[in-house]
C-alpha cells in the first residue's frame, strides 16, 4: 500500500494526539471545567474545552481522511477510464493496421502476377527469338557451304 503525505501527516497526529493522552495528569486538562462565552448564546460554566477541542479535531481528521479517500478514489476511476478508453483506440488501431496490411498483401500479389505474366511473355518472345536465330544460324551455315563448295569447284579443288 503506498502512502501519500497526507496520509503519513493524519497518522503523525494521531500518535501525538495519543502520546498526549497517555499521562494521566494530561488526561485532567481535557476534562478541566472552564467558563465559555459563546455570542448570541450566552456564558456557560464548567464545559469541558479540552475534551470539545479534542472531539473536534478528531472529527475534522476524520473528515480530513474520509475526503482524502475520496480523491484517492476518484483518480483511480480517472485511470481507469482513461486505460480503457487507450485499450479502445489501441483495438481500433491493430483492426486498421490489419486492413492495411491486407490491402498491402492484395496489391503485392496482384503486382507479382503482373509480372510473372510479363516474365512470360517475355520467355514466350525469347523462345520464339530463339527459334528464328537458330534458324537464321542454319541458313547462314547452309550459305557458307553453298559458297564454300561453289569456291572450291572453281578453283578446282
Amino acid at each position: 500500500m503506498k502512502f501519500n503525505l497526507n496520509t503519513i501527516l493524519l497518522a503523525i497526529l494521531a500518535v501525538l494526539t495519543i502520546a498526549f493522552l497517555i499521562p494521566a495528569e494530561n488526561r485532567n486538562t481535557l476534562t478541566a471545567p472552564h467558563t465559555v462565552s459563546v455570542p448570541g448564546l450566552g456564558v456557560s460554566q464548567n464545559v469541558p474545552i479540552g475534551t470539545y477541542l479534542l472531539i473536534g479535531w478528531l472529527l475534522t481528521a476524520a473528515l480530513f481522511a474520509l475526503v482524502n479517500a475520496f480523491s484517492r478514489l476518484r483518480r483511480e476511476a480517472d485511470s481507469a477510464r482513461i486505460l480503457r478508453d487507450m485499450e479502445s483506440l489501441r483495438a481500433n488501431l491493430d483492426k486498421a493496421e490489419g486492413s492495411r496490411f491486407a490491402e498491402l498483401q492484395a496489391y503485392l500479389e496482384r503486382r507479382l502476377g503482373e509480372i510473372q505474366s510479363q516474365v512470360a511473355a517475355q520467355g514466350s518472345g525469347a523462345a520464339g527469338g530463339t527459334a528464328r536465330l537458330d534458324t537464321l544460324r542454319n541458313e547462314l551455315a547452309a550459305d557458307i557451304g553453298q559458297l564454300d563448295h561453289y569456291l572450291k569447284r572453281k578453283l578446282g579443288e
